[in-house]
């Protein structure tokens, strides 16, 4: 799918351009002409207009997996 058809889902990964910098997060749901995101790793939601979230880039997705692997403690 090209990027000019893609569309952002729930639980969908997203780059809200709207923010400056840019802001990634998880598509929650959409309501009321906008989609709302929740930040990989926690954090509060926030609203954003469909026409400023795109999909991420391989840099944003190498982000997006850093912050959402969990990191496991040995011997605390």
């Amino acid at each position: 799918m090209s990027d000019d058809q893609w569309k952002p889902t729930a639980k969908c990964y997203a780059v809200d351009t709207g923010s400056s910098p840019p802001r990634l997060g998880r598509v929650t749901r959409h309501s009321e002409g906008n989609v709302y995101l929740h930040p990989p790793g926690g954090g509060a939601e926030w609203a954003a207009s469909p026409e400023q979230v795109r999909r991420p880039t391989e840099a944003e997705w190498a982000r997006i997996r850093l912050m959402t692997t969990p990191v496991r403690v040995v011997g605390a």
